[in-house]
């Protein structure tokens, strides 16, 4: 894909005066999902695209986020977002993107060589999983996931981001790393390098528990385990202040006044988590501190089950609507409104740490608000450099926003534009 030549600068945002904007100037698909082939070029403010469910609307803000983020936020495998031509006989996907801001144009693809596999003998013809190499470049050039991401910067709104409310901790812990990935590069290598520690240190917990091999070995692994979660532990709890302090108002506006959010990190370090939050300690240090003589007492424990029992692999973020909590004494409207605040506060939060606004990609989340709310939604978005916006029905965007919107109709795996 060509990088168009350099253009305008782009409008002031009124979000944060003296802040570049990011925004999206081309997306371009082959073989992704149900989009053959499909090249768009997408301008500054609001963009629409209206059109019938399962026709593509939500695989096109899906592909915004992931030239944001390098991985889907619907899908567990890759092979999921292939064309179902290439999975059946090969050949190439491509999700790409040029994105701008004040001082810099970027081009930032992913790309999927697909391998179909012979039928295996006595399969009766059905064919294994095709073989799947991904690749990410920025500018062209080769890069890792952890130096791709932050790249482009994007904020995802979806109907089920109300799984940040009503799901279990997994759920927010991965929107937590997100947030903190897109604006500190080097998180996200820890991250990758704490799973691997995980993993092997699991690993070796049932070789102990099968007499297998001694304790020797497990000291070393103590200390990586203490040294990567320390440092992330400190991260984290320094994101979710920072995240509660923007997440509070946002959630108060949204709610017309009636209800408070409270957003609290409960970081798994020691031995007594059971019994109550952990305090977020001050430093790595701290919390190296505590970690490694937590270990000591739960290693029979640890020992028996097969697998590490404390660490930021363990930890929650507490959602609290009124001082209750949310997940349990919320409604779907009062969750989704608190999902929006998070979005919303996700986006302030990578505006302070990056300098530069993100792109907003609302993907079907005013279907299930009511009209009072659907507006103010509107007005927290609105002030973004760019914001794309899919729906069923124009009519669910108020005219005062939809009149200056650009609007697409997504229909079998085609955008078109549409005029007036």
């Amino acid at each position: 894909m060509d990088i168009p030549p350099g253009g305008a600068t782009s409008r002031q945002t009124e979000l944060a005066p003296g802040i570049p904007p990011i925004r999206i100037t081309k997306l371009s698909l082959s073989n992704f999902r149900n989009f053959s082939e499909c090249s768009l070029d997408l301008e500054p403010g609001i963009t629409v695209f209206q059109g019938p469910n399962g026709h593509g609307k939500s695989n096109l803000m899906e592909a915004v986020y992931l030239i944001a983020i390098a991985k889907s936020p619907r899908s567990s495998s890759d092979r999921e977002l292939l064309g179902w031509d290439v999975v059946q006989n090969g050949g190439h996907v491509q999700i790409a993107g040029v994105a701008r801001d004040d001082e810099l144009t970027v081009q930032v693809q992913i790309d999927f060589d697909v391998i179909p596999r012979p039928p295996e003998p006595g399969s009766g013809g059905a064919r294994p999983a095709p073989s799947v190499r991904k690749e990410l470049r920025i500018n062209g050039v080769q890069r890792s996931a952890a130096d791709f991401v932050g790249a482009v910067n994007v904020v995802a709104f979806s109907a089920d981001d109300i799984q940040l409310v009503m799901g279990g901790p997994s759920v927010r812990r991965r929107y937590l790393d997100i947030l903190i990935s897109q604006s500190d590069p080097p998180y996200l290598k820890m991250i990758q390098r704490y799973s691997r520690v995980v993993n092997q240190r699991n690993h070796l917990l049932r070789q102990m528990r099968e007499g297998r091999v001694g304790s020797d070995e497990l000291e070393f692994w103590n200390d990586r385990l203490v040294n990567e979660g320390a440092a992330i532990i400190e991260r984290r709890g320094r994101a979710v202040e920072r995240l509660a302090e923007e997440a509070a108002p946002r959630h108060l506006a949204l709610s017309g006044g009636r209800e408070r959010l409270g957003v609290q990190y409960r970081p798994r370090v020691s031995a007594n988590a059971e019994d109550g939050p952990d305090p977020v300690p001050t430093s790595a240090s701290e919390l190296a501190s505590i970690m490694r003589a937590s270990l000591e007492t739960v290693r029979p424990r640890e020992i028996g089950q097969g697998a590490t029992v404390i660490g930021p692999h363990r930890d929650e973020i507490a959602l609290s609507l009124n001082d209750e909590p949310a997940g349990a004494f919320s409604s779907r409207g009062q969750a989704r409104t608190a999902a929006l605040a998070l979005r919303l506060a996700e986006a302030a939060f990578v505006t302070s740490a990056t300098g530069r606004t993100p792109v907003l990609a609302l993907d079907d989340v005013l279907s299930e608000l009511d009209q009072t709310r659907r507006k103010l939604v509107l007005e927290n978005v609105a002030s973004y450099e760019q914001v794309l916006i899919t729906t069923t029905d124009f009519d669910r965007v108020e005219d005062s926003f939809l009149s200056g919107a650009a609007r697409m109709t997504v229909e079998s795996g085609s955008v078109i534009r549409v005029d007036g």
